[in-house]
């Protein structure tokens, strides 16, 4: 065995149950328009069908908050239980409405009262303290109508979207996430709020590794542990966004460390949950024994399994646990129940994913959610297929404003979409172009990357 499962606080979402010993819950996010109520709640459906434990729904506006109620009674006239988890960003107000009804409403501290965009200022100690007793007064509503209707909250820190406060102290770090965690810990327990869980969410698996466990050393430290959520943001699609999953969650949970997880896929959100049910499984049966590190740094596994799914969730755990904690250098599988091909294909999936080897193009993409006004599905498909050969380079394939520019932070290049089907071009942090047809936004791009290698 690995790591015995770190002992959290006990939460509640509704009637599930989130740490103290409670089993490691799944969840997804819908990517219909919140708007479309009927489309909304069939994909819920089809989550709660798939396993999903908890469904996350984006609240942009004030405007969507009734369609959020009116999707959570439909769900409970369908004699489906679910906790619905209302997705807020940049509104203290629509978290406010929210929480007075959803099981768990979700907010980003970068963006709830503080904002990221890009600027750093060298802030004096008592600018410092002064920035946090605003953002610690701006929540208190939101604590005690979470109080109030318990209400469970998600404090959710995103890499790309660390407020300049403290990365103009931290940097962009992970320290500097787990800090914007701690300074909510404390904001919530000084109004005496404690159903409350946190997660640290990187496009990076070892950006999120590493903030992750600096937050649990923390909590540790002050001497209580609230249930994390763990998951790799902007994953991607298909073997390579199963991968960086693998290798970043399965990590984590041979760490002991997990109490809810998301499988970030550009992709129907239903297909999230059985690879978030294959990686808490294998996570489960792992014994240290099955692998070993030679001189080379070279990390030899032995695991049968018939399904390259379980494969991949297997070996890009203990990949991740290994690598991001020692460093190695390459990875070989031995697996008699898959042909050699195919324990390849595995193996290279994996070492992209951790960044070991990159022989292709990296694509960091979101799941979509509400918020996206175009296929992001096939348009990934059209990026990878133009943009492989490209060795070394991150792509980014964005839905939104919301989060794109800032979880593109990682990524040399990227489009994110605006209205209309439109997309922006965008080449690191900067912006590039006008909004421009996927065509042209695709060709504009291709055209930067050639300029800069």
């Amino acid at each position: 065995m690995f790591h015995k499962r770190i002992e959290s606080v006990k939460v509640f979402a509704g009637g599930v149950a989130i740490g103290g010993g409670s089993p490691v819950r799944l969840q997804s996010m819908t990517n219909t328009d919140t708007d479309d109520v009927a489309a909304t709640v069939g994909q819920c459906l089809r989550l709660a069908e798939a396993g999903s434990e908890l469904v996350r729904i984006t609240v942009p506006t004030l405007k969507q908050v009734p369609k959020l109620r009116e999707i959570q009674s439909e769900l409970r006239r369908q004699g489906i239980g679910t906790p619905v988890v209302a997705d807020v960003h940049f509104s203290p107000e629509v978290a406010e409405a929210c929480a007075h009804f959803a099981e768990k409403v979700r907010i980003n501290p970068g963006n709830f009262v503080d904002k990221r965009v890009f600027n750093y200022h060298d802030y004096s100690d008592t600018e410092y303290a002064s920035a946090l007793e605003r953002m610690a007064e701006r929540a208190r509503p939101l604590l005690e109508i979470c109080k109030a209707h318990n209400t469970l909250l998600r404090i959710g820190v995103n890499h790309g979207s660390i407020c300049d406060r403290v990365v103009s102290r931290y940097g962009n770090t992970p320290l500097a996430m787990a800090v914007s965690a701690v300074e909510w810990i404390d904001i919530c327990e000084n109004y005496g709020f404690g159903n409350f869980l946190l997660s640290m969410k990187s496009s990076n698996p070892k950006t999120m590794i590493d903030s992750t466990l600096l937050l649990v050393d923390m909590m540790k430290k002050r001497g209580t542990v609230y249930p994390l959520h763990v998951g790799v943001t902007e994953a991607g699609g298909g073997m390579e966004g199963r991968a960086k999953s693998a290798v970043g969650i399965g990590a984590l949970l041979l760490c002991g460390v997990g109490d809810t997880i998301r499988v970030s896929l550009t992709e129907k959100p239903e297909k999230e949950i059985p690879f978030a049910q294959t990686l808490v499984g294998v996570s489960e049966k792992l014994h240290s024994d099955a692998y070993f590190v030679d001189d080379a740094r070279t990390l030899h596994l032995t695991y049968e399994t018939a399904d390259k799914y379980e494969l991949l969730a297997a070996a890009g755990a203990v990949c991740g646990y290994e690598h991001f904690s020692n460093g190695i250098k390459n990875l070989v599988i031995e697996n008699p129940l898959l042909d050699n091909s195919e324990n390849q294909i595995v193996t290279d999936c994996i070492l992209q994913a951790c960044r070991i080897k990159t022989d292709r193009a990296e694509f960091i993409s979101c799941p979509s959610c509400g918020r996206t006004r175009y296929d992001i599905e096939s348009v990934l498909e059209a990026v990878k297929k133009r943009f492989s050969k490209y060795a070394g380079v991150k792509i980014g394939v964005m839905g939104c404003v919301v989060n794109g520019p800032g979880e593109m932070a990682d990524a040399d290049f990227g489009v994110v979409g605006t209205t209309n089907g439109k997309l922006i071009v965008y080449k690191g942090k900067t912006k590039m172009s006008s909004p421009l047809p996927i065509d042209e936004a695709l060709q504009k791009m291709e055209m930067l990357i050639i300029e800069n290698q």
